[in-house]
Protein backbone atom coordinates (compact mmCIF):
# COMPACT_ATOMS: atom_id res chain seq x y z
CA UNK A 1 0.00 0.00 0.00
CA UNK A 2 1.77 3.14 -1.24
CA UNK A 3 -0.47 5.71 0.44
CA UNK A 4 -0.12 5.66 4.23
CA UNK A 5 -3.09 4.56 6.30
CA UNK A 6 -3.08 7.91 8.09
CA UNK A 7 -4.31 9.25 4.74
CA UNK A 8 -7.10 6.66 4.71
CA UNK A 9 -8.18 7.85 8.14
CA UNK A 10 -8.11 11.43 6.88
CA UNK A 11 -10.29 10.47 3.91
CA UNK A 12 -12.79 8.87 6.29
CA UNK A 13 -12.94 12.01 8.41
CA UNK A 14 -12.67 14.65 5.69
CA UNK A 15 -13.73 13.16 2.35
CA UNK A 16 -12.61 15.47 -0.45
CA UNK A 17 -12.54 14.27 -4.07
CA UNK A 18 -10.41 17.26 -5.07
CA UNK A 19 -7.40 16.13 -2.98
CA UNK A 20 -4.68 14.64 -5.21
CA UNK A 21 -2.13 12.87 -3.05
CA UNK A 22 1.35 12.03 -4.26
CA UNK A 23 1.98 8.26 -4.02
CA UNK A 24 4.64 8.26 -1.33
CA UNK A 25 3.71 11.43 0.56
CA UNK A 26 4.70 12.19 3.28
CA UNK A 27 7.66 9.79 3.08
CA UNK A 28 10.88 11.53 2.06
CA UNK A 29 13.07 10.12 -0.72
CA UNK A 30 16.87 10.16 -0.87
CA UNK A 31 19.23 10.04 -3.85
CA UNK A 32 22.25 8.51 -2.10
CA UNK A 33 22.75 4.84 -2.94
CA UNK A 34 24.70 4.13 0.26
CA UNK A 35 21.70 5.02 2.45
CA UNK A 36 19.99 1.70 3.20
CA UNK A 37 16.33 2.67 3.09
CA UNK A 38 15.48 -1.05 3.18
CA UNK A 39 16.84 -1.08 6.74
CA UNK A 40 15.05 2.11 7.76
CA UNK A 41 12.52 0.69 10.18
CA UNK A 42 11.88 0.40 13.91
CA UNK A 43 13.03 -3.02 15.07
CA UNK A 44 11.45 -4.95 17.95
CA UNK A 45 13.83 -7.64 19.25
CA UNK A 46 11.43 -8.14 22.18
CA UNK A 47 7.78 -7.30 22.87
CA UNK A 48 6.17 -4.31 21.12
CA UNK A 49 3.18 -3.81 23.44
CA UNK A 50 4.27 -0.38 24.70
CA UNK A 51 4.57 0.87 21.11
CA UNK A 52 1.19 -0.60 20.17
CA UNK A 53 -0.32 1.40 23.03
CA UNK A 54 1.50 4.52 21.80
CA UNK A 55 0.07 4.12 18.29
CA UNK A 56 -3.42 3.57 19.71
CA UNK A 57 -3.11 6.86 21.58
CA UNK A 58 -1.95 8.65 18.41
CA UNK A 59 -4.93 7.21 16.52
CA UNK A 60 -7.30 8.33 19.27
CA UNK A 61 -5.85 11.84 19.12
CA UNK A 62 -6.26 11.92 15.33
CA UNK A 63 -9.80 10.54 15.33
CA UNK A 64 -11.23 12.47 18.30
CA UNK A 65 -9.07 15.60 18.33
CA UNK A 66 -8.37 14.97 22.00
CA UNK A 67 -5.27 13.82 23.81
CA UNK A 68 -1.67 14.88 24.25
CA UNK A 69 1.36 12.83 23.22
CA UNK A 70 4.61 13.70 24.98
CA UNK A 71 7.96 12.72 23.43
CA UNK A 72 11.39 13.26 25.02
CA UNK A 73 14.57 12.71 22.99
CA UNK A 74 17.82 12.30 24.96
CA UNK A 75 21.20 12.77 23.32
CA UNK A 76 24.43 14.71 22.97
CA UNK A 77 25.47 17.47 20.59
CA UNK A 78 23.44 15.93 17.74
CA UNK A 79 20.29 16.65 19.78
CA UNK A 80 21.31 19.93 21.45
CA UNK A 81 21.80 21.53 18.02
CA UNK A 82 18.08 21.01 17.41
CA UNK A 83 18.32 20.44 13.64
CA UNK A 84 17.90 16.65 13.49
CA UNK A 85 15.40 16.47 16.36
CA UNK A 86 13.73 19.65 15.09
CA UNK A 87 13.00 17.98 11.75
CA UNK A 88 11.45 14.98 13.52
CA UNK A 89 9.35 17.30 15.71
CA UNK A 90 8.15 19.37 12.77
CA UNK A 91 7.23 16.39 10.59
CA UNK A 92 5.46 14.56 13.43
CA UNK A 93 3.47 17.64 14.39
CA UNK A 94 2.52 18.49 10.80
CA UNK A 95 1.92 15.12 9.13
CA UNK A 96 -1.71 15.19 10.25
CA UNK A 97 -4.01 18.14 11.10
CA UNK A 98 -4.32 18.86 14.80
CA UNK A 99 -1.06 17.25 15.95
CA UNK A 100 0.82 20.47 16.73
CA UNK A 101 0.89 20.55 20.52
CA UNK A 102 3.28 22.53 22.70
CA UNK A 103 6.99 23.24 22.21
CA UNK A 104 8.17 21.13 25.13
CA UNK A 105 11.05 21.81 27.49
CA UNK A 106 13.71 24.38 26.59
CA UNK A 107 16.62 26.10 28.32
CA UNK A 108 18.67 29.32 27.95
CA UNK A 109 21.83 27.44 26.94
CA UNK A 110 23.62 30.72 26.26
CA UNK A 111 23.99 31.17 30.02
CA UNK A 112 26.47 28.29 29.82
CA UNK A 113 28.29 29.75 26.78
CA UNK A 114 26.99 26.99 24.53
CA UNK A 115 24.69 26.99 21.51
CA UNK A 116 20.90 27.29 21.58
CA UNK A 117 18.57 25.69 18.98
CA UNK A 118 17.43 28.04 16.22
CA UNK A 119 13.75 27.74 17.16
CA UNK A 120 13.93 30.12 20.16
CA UNK A 121 16.02 32.90 21.68
CA UNK A 122 16.78 33.90 25.26
CA UNK A 123 18.09 37.11 26.78
CA UNK A 124 18.84 37.55 30.46
CA UNK A 125 20.06 39.97 33.09
CA UNK A 126 21.93 39.24 36.29
CA UNK A 127 24.86 36.99 37.05
CA UNK A 128 24.21 33.27 36.52
CA UNK A 129 26.31 30.20 37.24
CA UNK A 130 25.60 27.05 35.26
CA UNK A 131 26.19 23.34 35.63
CA UNK A 132 26.05 20.64 32.94
CA UNK A 133 25.91 16.88 33.25
CA UNK A 134 29.22 16.64 31.38
CA UNK A 135 30.95 18.50 34.22
CA UNK A 136 31.99 16.85 37.46
CA UNK A 137 30.39 19.45 39.71
CA UNK A 138 28.31 18.95 42.81
CA UNK A 139 24.94 20.16 41.53
CA UNK A 140 21.38 19.00 41.00
CA UNK A 141 20.22 18.39 37.43
CA UNK A 142 16.95 17.53 35.73
CA UNK A 143 16.14 15.77 32.49
CA UNK A 144 17.68 18.51 30.31
CA UNK A 145 21.04 17.87 31.96
CA UNK A 146 21.75 21.54 32.68
CA UNK A 147 20.92 24.09 35.39
CA UNK A 148 21.53 27.79 36.04
CA UNK A 149 21.62 29.56 39.41
CA UNK A 150 21.58 33.19 40.49
CA UNK A 151 21.57 35.13 43.75
CA UNK A 152 20.28 38.24 41.97
CA UNK A 153 16.72 38.87 43.19
CA UNK A 154 16.07 41.27 40.30
CA UNK A 155 17.38 39.05 37.46
CA UNK A 156 15.20 38.63 34.37
CA UNK A 157 14.89 36.08 31.56
CA UNK A 158 13.29 36.97 28.21
CA UNK A 159 12.14 34.24 25.81
CA UNK A 160 11.13 34.63 22.15
CA UNK A 161 9.93 31.78 19.94
CA UNK A 162 11.18 31.93 16.35
CA UNK A 163 8.25 32.88 14.07
CA UNK A 164 10.00 31.21 11.11
CA UNK A 165 9.61 27.81 12.78
CA UNK A 166 6.31 26.14 13.69
CA UNK A 167 4.05 28.77 15.22
CA UNK A 168 3.47 27.70 18.80
CA UNK A 169 0.81 29.52 20.79
CA UNK A 170 1.63 29.05 24.45
CA UNK A 171 -0.61 29.69 27.44
CA UNK A 172 0.89 27.28 29.98
CA UNK A 173 4.48 27.59 31.18
CA UNK A 174 5.80 25.09 33.67
CA UNK A 175 9.08 26.37 35.14
CA UNK A 176 11.19 23.70 36.83
CA UNK A 177 13.26 25.20 39.66
CA UNK A 178 14.24 24.68 43.29
CA UNK A 179 11.31 25.53 45.57
CA UNK A 180 12.72 25.36 49.09
CA UNK A 181 12.20 27.99 51.78
CA UNK A 182 15.60 29.52 50.99
CA UNK A 183 14.94 29.77 47.26
CA UNK A 184 13.94 32.86 45.30
CA UNK A 185 10.69 32.85 43.28
CA UNK A 186 9.86 33.48 39.61
CA UNK A 187 6.92 35.21 37.95
CA UNK A 188 5.81 36.59 34.58
CA UNK A 189 7.09 40.16 34.27
CA UNK A 190 4.19 42.04 32.66
CA UNK A 191 1.52 44.51 33.67
CA UNK A 192 -0.62 43.93 30.57
CA UNK A 193 -0.91 40.13 30.56
CA UNK A 194 -3.44 38.51 32.86
CA UNK A 195 -2.27 35.20 34.28
CA UNK A 196 -2.59 32.72 37.13
CA UNK A 197 0.45 31.42 38.95
CA UNK A 198 0.88 28.52 41.36
CA UNK A 199 3.97 26.93 42.86
CA UNK A 200 4.13 23.15 43.33
CA UNK A 201 6.91 22.80 45.93
CA UNK A 202 6.90 19.00 46.18
CA UNK A 203 7.36 18.65 42.41
CA UNK A 204 9.76 21.59 42.11
CA UNK A 205 7.98 23.75 39.55
CA UNK A 206 5.86 26.85 39.13
CA UNK A 207 2.92 26.80 36.70
CA UNK A 208 1.91 30.01 34.92
CA UNK A 209 -1.34 30.04 32.90
CA UNK A 210 -1.96 33.10 30.74
CA UNK A 211 -5.30 34.41 29.55
CA UNK A 212 -3.99 34.82 25.98
CA UNK A 213 -1.75 32.66 23.79
CA UNK A 214 1.76 34.08 23.63
CA UNK A 215 5.03 33.64 21.74
CA UNK A 216 7.17 36.05 23.79
CA UNK A 217 7.67 36.05 27.55
CA UNK A 218 9.64 37.91 30.18
CA UNK A 219 10.20 36.40 33.60
CA UNK A 220 11.47 38.06 36.77
CA UNK A 221 13.19 36.57 39.79
CA UNK A 222 11.94 37.99 43.10
CA UNK A 223 11.88 37.33 46.82
CA UNK A 224 9.06 37.20 49.36
CA UNK A 225 11.29 36.64 52.38
CA UNK A 226 14.77 37.75 53.42
CA UNK A 227 15.75 34.09 53.89
CA UNK A 228 15.43 33.50 50.14
CA UNK A 229 18.91 33.66 48.60
CA UNK A 230 19.20 31.57 45.42
CA UNK A 231 17.17 30.68 42.33
CA UNK A 232 18.11 27.53 40.39
CA UNK A 233 16.49 26.89 36.99
CA UNK A 234 16.16 23.47 35.31
CA UNK A 235 14.05 24.41 32.29
CA UNK A 236 10.87 25.90 30.86
CA UNK A 237 8.12 23.57 29.62
CA UNK A 238 6.00 25.41 27.04
CA UNK A 239 2.49 24.01 26.63
CA UNK A 240 -1.03 24.98 25.56
CA UNK A 241 -4.61 23.70 25.65
CA UNK A 242 -4.38 22.01 22.25
CA UNK A 243 -4.23 18.30 21.64
CA UNK A 244 -1.32 16.87 19.68
CA UNK A 245 2.37 16.06 19.98
CA UNK A 246 4.86 17.83 22.23
CA UNK A 247 8.51 16.96 21.52
CA UNK A 248 11.35 17.84 23.90
CA UNK A 249 14.96 17.51 22.75
CA UNK A 250 17.16 16.94 25.81
CA UNK A 251 20.69 17.12 24.44
CA UNK A 252 23.99 18.25 25.97
CA UNK A 253 27.11 18.52 23.83
CA UNK A 254 29.63 15.89 24.89
CA UNK A 255 27.11 13.87 26.91
CA UNK A 256 27.51 10.12 27.35
CA UNK A 257 25.14 7.79 29.20
CA UNK A 258 26.84 8.37 32.60
CA UNK A 259 26.17 12.09 32.09
CA UNK A 260 22.42 11.50 32.33
CA UNK A 261 22.86 9.07 35.21
CA UNK A 262 24.08 12.13 37.16
CA UNK A 263 20.72 13.87 36.65
CA UNK A 264 19.24 13.31 40.10
CA UNK A 265 15.95 15.09 39.36
CA UNK A 266 15.34 13.21 36.11
CA UNK A 267 12.83 10.71 37.51
CA UNK A 268 10.87 13.39 39.36
CA UNK A 269 10.55 15.51 36.22
CA UNK A 270 9.63 12.50 34.09
CA UNK A 271 6.80 11.80 36.54
CA UNK A 272 5.52 15.35 36.02
CA UNK A 273 5.69 15.29 32.20
CA UNK A 274 4.70 11.61 31.82
CA UNK A 275 6.07 11.14 28.27
CA UNK A 276 4.46 8.52 26.03
CA UNK A 277 7.69 7.93 24.09
CA UNK A 278 11.32 8.33 25.11
CA UNK A 279 14.01 8.22 22.43
CA UNK A 280 17.60 7.63 23.54
CA UNK A 281 20.36 8.70 21.12
CA UNK A 282 23.47 8.22 23.23
CA UNK A 283 26.61 6.30 22.40
CA UNK A 284 28.91 8.36 20.18
CA UNK A 285 30.71 9.84 23.18
CA UNK A 286 30.66 6.49 25.00
CA UNK A 287 32.32 4.62 22.12
CA UNK A 288 34.76 7.36 21.09
CA UNK A 289 38.36 6.57 21.96
CA UNK A 290 40.57 3.52 22.36
CA UNK A 291 39.29 2.24 25.72
CA UNK A 292 35.68 1.40 24.91
CA UNK A 293 34.25 -1.45 26.97
CA UNK A 294 31.02 -3.09 25.71
CA UNK A 295 30.45 -4.47 29.21
CA UNK A 296 30.72 -1.02 30.82
CA UNK A 297 28.54 0.51 28.08
CA UNK A 298 25.90 -2.16 28.64
CA UNK A 299 25.99 -1.62 32.41
CA UNK A 300 25.52 2.15 32.11
CA UNK A 301 22.83 1.82 29.42
CA UNK A 302 20.92 -0.71 31.56
CA UNK A 303 21.05 1.67 34.52
CA UNK A 304 19.63 4.50 32.42
CA UNK A 305 16.79 2.38 31.01
CA UNK A 306 15.96 1.11 34.51
CA UNK A 307 15.97 4.69 35.80
CA UNK A 308 13.32 5.52 33.20
CA UNK A 309 11.37 2.30 33.78
CA UNK A 310 11.27 2.94 37.53
CA UNK A 311 9.55 6.26 36.89
CA UNK A 312 7.43 5.22 33.90
CA UNK A 313 6.96 1.42 33.59
CA UNK A 314 4.59 1.59 30.58
CA UNK A 315 6.30 4.29 28.50
CA UNK A 316 7.56 3.24 25.06
CA UNK A 317 11.36 3.52 24.79
CA UNK A 318 13.23 3.71 21.49
CA UNK A 319 16.99 3.17 21.37
CA UNK A 320 18.92 4.56 18.40
CA UNK A 321 22.28 3.17 17.29
CA UNK A 322 25.03 5.82 16.96
CA UNK A 323 26.29 6.89 13.55
CA UNK A 324 29.49 5.68 11.95
CA UNK A 325 32.31 8.17 12.57
CA UNK A 326 36.08 8.58 12.43
CA UNK A 327 38.52 8.69 15.32
CA UNK A 328 40.45 11.97 15.11
CA UNK A 329 39.81 12.02 11.35
CA UNK A 330 42.26 9.14 10.87
CA UNK A 331 40.27 5.88 10.71
CA UNK A 332 36.67 4.65 11.16
CA UNK A 333 35.80 4.10 14.81
CA UNK A 334 35.65 0.30 15.21
CA UNK A 335 33.36 0.17 18.27
CA UNK A 336 30.02 1.26 16.80
CA UNK A 337 29.20 -2.32 15.82
CA UNK A 338 29.83 -3.34 19.45
CA UNK A 339 27.42 -0.62 20.60
CA UNK A 340 24.90 -1.83 18.01
CA UNK A 341 25.06 -5.35 19.45
CA UNK A 342 24.62 -4.08 23.02
CA UNK A 343 21.63 -1.92 22.04
CA UNK A 344 19.87 -4.83 20.30
CA UNK A 345 20.45 -7.03 23.37
CA UNK A 346 19.07 -4.38 25.72
CA UNK A 347 16.07 -3.76 23.46
CA UNK A 348 15.19 -7.44 23.71
CA UNK A 349 15.63 -7.47 27.50
CA UNK A 350 13.63 -4.29 28.17
CA UNK A 351 11.14 -4.51 25.26
CA UNK A 352 12.38 -1.35 23.56
CA UNK A 353 12.21 -0.40 19.90
CA UNK A 354 15.45 0.16 17.96
CA UNK A 355 16.27 2.53 15.12
CA UNK A 356 19.57 1.22 13.74
CA UNK A 357 20.87 4.41 12.16
CA UNK A 358 24.34 2.89 11.88
CA UNK A 359 22.94 0.29 9.46
CA UNK A 360 20.69 2.82 7.71
CA UNK A 361 23.50 5.27 6.95
CA UNK A 362 25.53 2.48 5.36
CA UNK A 363 27.45 0.84 8.21
CA UNK A 364 31.22 0.77 8.69
CA UNK A 365 33.10 3.64 7.02
CA UNK A 366 29.90 5.13 5.56
CA UNK A 367 30.79 8.45 7.23
CA UNK A 368 33.45 8.81 4.52
CA UNK A 369 30.70 8.76 1.87
CA UNK A 370 28.49 11.15 3.82
CA UNK A 371 31.42 13.55 4.16
CA UNK A 372 32.23 13.24 0.45
CA UNK A 373 28.67 14.40 -0.32
CA UNK A 374 28.93 17.24 2.22
CA UNK A 375 26.51 15.57 4.60
CA UNK A 376 29.10 15.34 7.40
CA UNK A 377 31.44 17.95 8.77
CA UNK A 378 35.22 17.70 8.43
CA UNK A 379 35.53 16.00 11.83
CA UNK A 380 33.59 13.04 10.36
CA UNK A 381 31.58 12.86 13.59
CA UNK A 382 28.96 15.57 13.28
CA UNK A 383 26.69 16.19 10.33
CA UNK A 384 26.15 19.29 8.24
CA UNK A 385 22.74 20.96 8.30
CA UNK A 386 21.80 19.00 5.17
CA UNK A 387 23.01 15.78 6.78
CA UNK A 388 21.07 16.37 9.99
CA UNK A 389 17.99 17.18 7.90
CA UNK A 390 18.30 13.85 6.09
CA UNK A 391 18.83 12.04 9.39
CA UNK A 392 15.68 13.63 10.83
CA UNK A 393 13.65 12.68 7.76
CA UNK A 394 14.94 9.12 7.95
CA UNK A 395 13.84 8.76 11.58
CA UNK A 396 10.44 10.24 10.74
CA UNK A 397 10.10 7.79 7.83
CA UNK A 398 10.91 4.88 10.17
CA UNK A 399 8.36 6.01 12.77
CA UNK A 400 5.75 6.57 10.08
CA UNK A 401 6.41 3.13 8.61
CA UNK A 402 5.89 1.60 12.07
CA UNK A 403 2.62 3.51 12.40
CA UNK A 404 1.53 2.57 8.88
CA UNK A 405 2.27 -1.14 9.36
CA UNK A 406 0.37 -1.25 12.64
CA UNK A 407 -2.64 0.58 11.21
CA UNK A 408 -2.70 -1.62 8.11
CA UNK A 409 -2.78 -4.75 10.27
CA UNK A 410 -5.64 -3.28 12.31
CA UNK A 411 -7.62 -2.46 9.16
CA UNK A 412 -7.20 -6.04 7.92
CA UNK A 413 -8.17 -7.64 11.25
Amino acid sequence: MKLGNYALILCLILPNPNIKAQNDYPYSKFNFNYIRTDKNKILFPGDSTDFNNLIKKINTTILTGEGKIQIIHFGGSHIQAGIYSGIVRKKLQQFFPGLTGGRGMIFPYGMSKTYTPHSYKFKYTGKWETCRNTEHKNCKLGLLGISASTKDSSATITLSLNPDEIKYEINKIRIFHDTGKNNLKIKLYSDSIKYKIKEYPEQNYTLIETEKYLTNFKFKIFKTDTAQKTFTLYGFDLENDFSGITYTDAGISGAAIPSFLRCNLLEKQLNVLKPDLIIISLGTNDTYGKNFSPERYKKHYSQFIEKIKNALPQTAIMLTVPNDCYYKRTYPLPFTEDAEKVILELAKKYNCGVWDFYAVMGGYNSSYLWHKDKLMQNDLIHFTKKGYTIKGKLLFNAILKMYDNYTEKRLKS
